[in-house]
């Protein structure tokens, strides 16, 4: 899979791509494009929507008919591809073989249709499975685990969209028939009849949610929602607080609020399937445009369903129920273009994805705030402060710069405690005079885990050296873009360019790490059961907790330990001493995590200590 990333300074789109996890050559390019030529693309694509709405409600297609809509929109398609992708980008997409694209993107490019755009010889759409993130450090694995599903279908709660309400029975009747009980488990809710409250109780457990009504729109995403009967609401904040963690929820749905005066629908529509994913969906399905009330619209939305559960992904049933559409519907019925997949559309549907560690991928920053080690979780809530400030670009990348520091730091010292105690004979650096630079440091890592790796020694966080090596190149280009900056190499035009992508490899870095939330740094107290855990943003006194069968293997190693500073495995329920030293921060009342074997960036000066 390609993953794009793009950001927008300015008039000027910034790209980075990966290929898979892994950054390729193209980094950091560059294009520019005005916005009143991107909005122009948007609202040249809005006509042309509106002519094949038009025609296909049309009894005589041929009569009202004077431009060919499919050409039309290749040609805009293809004209907008060259302006808005650098050469570079635009080659790369042209011949690429891979089946998928993820684009991430800055909010201030969710209005464009990628599905659209046509790279000479085809729409990107019938090229790729395409799924797209707006701005946020997204990554989620494909999964292969098949389940019984759990799928709830909503049709119509206002009583006053009869197409509606014939999606909803067409779909449950179709798929009662074509998927096993043993795989599918329906409900079926529809009409008046449908209050808030039992509306929250049923989609708490569902796997699928296919909602055909109207949307409610609010210039607060949180307050976006599903109009009910009554005027009611059924809003994201509520479904958010639900505890809701649904696999996909496809919405087609008719815009419904004049509230909201924006002049794109698809500004609209990216705006409340961001509110949805902020609840805990992971993939979300909308339209573009107004949906047509037709025949068309019922039937590719059955299709897709029969693709899903053909063991296929989200993103390739979409791109196979567009091809289908593309083949079999009038030529200039625009339905294969009015959808789009929000998230990773290599994602594939399991019951219970908390079973599998690859199920969600997503960055979290209240579990890095409340569950990682202390030093990665206070610089990161530093860096997002500075974010949510707006402070200059020069102090946010020192703030994130010093992230990935503790990161390194916290992370390296966990690999050499683990080493140490294995008695493996590596000499390491344990004060300021034999300090070592962050190049050196991460030399130190990787040397360590080789030697675990020759041994055959289980490190104590397990998953570690697959996901450093998998992740050697990230590693190597933060490294490279930490001592650019340390040596002033980053002129201030490129700061943006090279912040955004430091901070999309670093939350990924974070996100792999997830194994952090299980593994606690604490001081084992001298005389008592409450120990000193440097987790979250505070550190503070906490018991230990462990399951009963563990209790006295845990108990004795705290008897063990008393008075000394461990790294444990709240898996494993094995604690190994931690090599750091700890400093009384007299002026907040707490203690602090030393590392004074790693040399210290001074950013003021570009110099180290």
């Amino acid at each position: 899979m390609i993953s794009l990333i793009i950001d927008r300074v300015g008039n000027v789109n910034i790209f980075n791509v990966l290929d898979g996890n892994t950054p390729s050559g193209e980094s950091h390019l560059q294009s520019t494009i005005d916005d009143d030529l991107l909005l122009e693309y948007i609202s040249e694509i809005e006509n042309l929507v509106r002519v094949s709405n038009i025609v296909q409600n049309s009894t005589n297609k041929t009569t009202i008919l004077n431009t060919d809509i499919l050409s039309e929109l290749k040609t805009l398609g293809q004209t907008f591809f060259h302006q808005f992708f650098p050469s570079e980008i635009v080659e790369r997409l042209r011949l690429a073989t891979d089946k998928s694209i993820h684009f991430n993107i800055d909010p201030r490019l969710a209005l464009i249709p990628w599905e659209v755009l046509h790279d000479g010889n085809c729409f990107l759409a019938d090229k790729f499975h395409i799924g797209k993130t707006i701005r946020g450090g997204f990554h989620v694995k494909p999964n292969h685990g098949k389940e019984k599903l759990k799928m709830l279908i909503i049709a119509d709660p206002t009583e006053d969209l009869v197409w509606a309400q014939r999606e909803g029975e067409e779909l449950f009747k179709i798929l009662s028939e074509k998927v096993s009980s043993s795989r599918l488990e329906m409900e079926f809710i529809g009409g008046k009849h449908i209050t808030k409250l039992k509306l929250l109780s049923l989609i708490k457990d569902k796997n699928i949610i296919h909602y055909s009504g109207h949307l409610y729109f609010s210039d607060d995403p949180l307050e976006n929602g599903w109009l009910l009967a009554d005027g009611k609401i059924l809003k994201a904040r509520e479904i958010k607080n639900s505890g809701i963690s649904t696999d996909i929820v496809f919405s087609n749905s008719c815009l419904s609020s004049t509230q909201v005066s924006k002049s794109i629908n698809t500004n609209i529509m990216n705006n409340f399937a961001g509110s949805f994913l902020m609840s805990g969906i992971k993939t979300f399905i909308g339209t573009n445009w107004e949906i047509l009330d037709n025949q068309n619209t019922i039937d590719f939305t059955i299709r897709f369903y029969s693709y899903l559960f053909s063991d296929k992904t989200v993103g390739e049933s979409l791109f196979m129920t567009r091809e289908y559409a593309r083949r079999n519907y009038d030529p200039n019925d625009l339905t294969w273009a009015n959808y789009s997949l929000y998230g990773n559309p290599d994602f594939t549907i399991l019951l219970d994805p908390e079973n599998d560690p690859a199920a969600q991928k997503i960055i979290n920053p209240s579990f890095v705030m409340n569950f990682y080690p202390t030093p990665i979780a206070l610089s990161y809530v530093n860096f997002l402060n500075s974010q949510k400030e707006n402070q200059p670009t020069e102090q946010q990348m020192e703030k994130l710069i010093q992230c990935f520091e503790e990161f390194s730091k916290v992370l390296g010292s966990i690999v050499f405690s683990d080493h140490k105690y294995h008695t493996l004979g590596k000499k390491f650096p344990e004060n300021q005079d034999d300090s070592i630079p962050i190049s050196k440091w991460w030399e130190l890592i990787h040397a360590c885990l080789w030697d675990f790796k020759k041994l055959k020694i289980t490190p104590h966080v397990e998953s570690i050296i697959d996901i450093l090596n998998s992740n050697h190149d990230v590693i190597r280009k933060l490294l490279n873009w930490t001592l650019m900056y340390k040596e002033g190499k980053i002129d201030e035009s490129s700061r943006d360019s090279y912040l955004i992508t430091y901070q999309y490899f670093y939350e990924n870095l974070l996100v792999e790490l997830e194994e952090f939330e299980k593994i606690n740094i604490f001081l084992v107290s001298e005389n008592s059961n409450y120990h000193y855990f440097f987790r979250g943003m505070k550190p503070q006194s906490s018991l230990i907790t462990a399951p009963l069968v563990k209790q006295d293997y845990v108990g004795e190693q705290i008897e063990k330990f008393r008075g000394n500073l461990v790294v444990y495995n709240e898996k494993k329920k094995i604690m190994i001493p931690y090599h750091a030293n700890i400093i009384d921060n007299q002026e907040k009342g707490e203690l602090a995590l030393s590392f004074p074997g790693y040399q210290i960036i001074d950013y003021k000066n570009k110099t180290t200590t």
